[in-house]
């Protein structure tokens, strides 16, 4: 079970939608929902002799700290209703931009849930800075809700981007509060057929969630000519999988996330929720 869940408001379009969800986590798992607002504060100017706060007198910070507590106090008025154990804060990023400061709070979160873009080019920018801050700096696993996405709990089909990595393996056992309600886990593995050596360890998960109570199917694809991410994202669709799982990989930002990667075009592309372990 989850008991502390934490969901940054990114101001995209998505933040109301997987908002609902994380209200729902919440009330499914008893756990507390914290969410934060936070305010983007400028770098304070220095020159030679003293080191100035603020050049306009205070107006620009006292301007941009009001407007973030406006929003505040309307997402406080938002989660009134709901039944749920919450807590709402803004925090000030000052020295460093609004992804990192969140990062940082989120260490005592047993899942962070970000909203996602859905495909949209512009919010795509958005999107990859608070991913890989969240993902790569806070050790904990990111739930990305694309807009409209958000699906009915308990589960009814789940699956498994099965890779004998690390990433994968963390993402599994970090998402079994989840798989564990599903009504069907699929485990896919995208490789060369019958004779594919991540097949053993596959089947090695498969019984492994089995022993947790969790229905689990192992299921073979190919690729062909499509990317992985494709694959799996048109396997999602036509099955009518409900959240995809798979593991995150950042080993090096200039490398995985400039020159693209399965995890990027899964955070970028997906139309379904995506959980991301590291």
């Amino acid at each position: 079970m989850y008991k502390d869940l934490m969901i940054p408001m990114t101001g995209s379009a998505g933040d109301a939608d997987a908002l609902r969800l994380a209200v729902k986590l919440a009330a499914r798992h008893s756990a507390r929902l914290s969410v934060l607002e936070s305010v983007d504060l400028p770098v304070p100017i220095s020159h030679a002799w003293d080191m100035v706060p603020d050049p306009t007198g205070g107006g620009v910070y006292e301007a941009l700290r009001e407007r973030g507590q406006q929003r505040l106090a309307e997402l406080k008025a938002r989660l009134d209703d709901e039944t749920v154990c919450w807590d709402a804060r803004a925090v000030e990023a000052l020295y460093a931009d609004a992804p990192h400061t969140v990062a940082r709070e989120a260490f005592d979160a047993d899942l962070c849930l970000l909203a996602g873009s859905g495909g949209r080019a512009d919010g795509a920018a958005a999107l990859h800075a608070w991913f890989t801050a969240l993902l790569l700096e806070s050790g904990r696993p990111v739930l990305v809700v694309p807009p409209a996405s958000g699906p009915t709990l308990p589960l009814r089909r789940a699956m498994l981007a099965w890779q004998p990595t690390r990433p994968t393996a963390r993402a599994v056992h970090d998402a079994l509060p989840l798989l564990a309600d599903a009504g069907l886990v699929e485990l896919v593995v995208i490789g060369r057929g019958d004779d594919d050596p991540a097949l053993d360890s596959a089947r090695r998960m498969v019984a492994h969630l089995v022993r947790h109570s969790i229905p689990t199917d192992l299921v073979n694809l190919r690729a062909g000519e499509h990317s992985v991410a494709e694959v799996l994202l048109d396997y999602a669709e036509r099955s009518g999988v409900q959240l995809l799982v798979a593991g995150g990989y950042g080993h090096s930002r200039l490398r995985e996330w400039v020159l693209g990667g399965v995890t990027r075009e899964l955070l970028l592309s997906a139309q379904l929720p995506v959980f991301f372990g590291h």
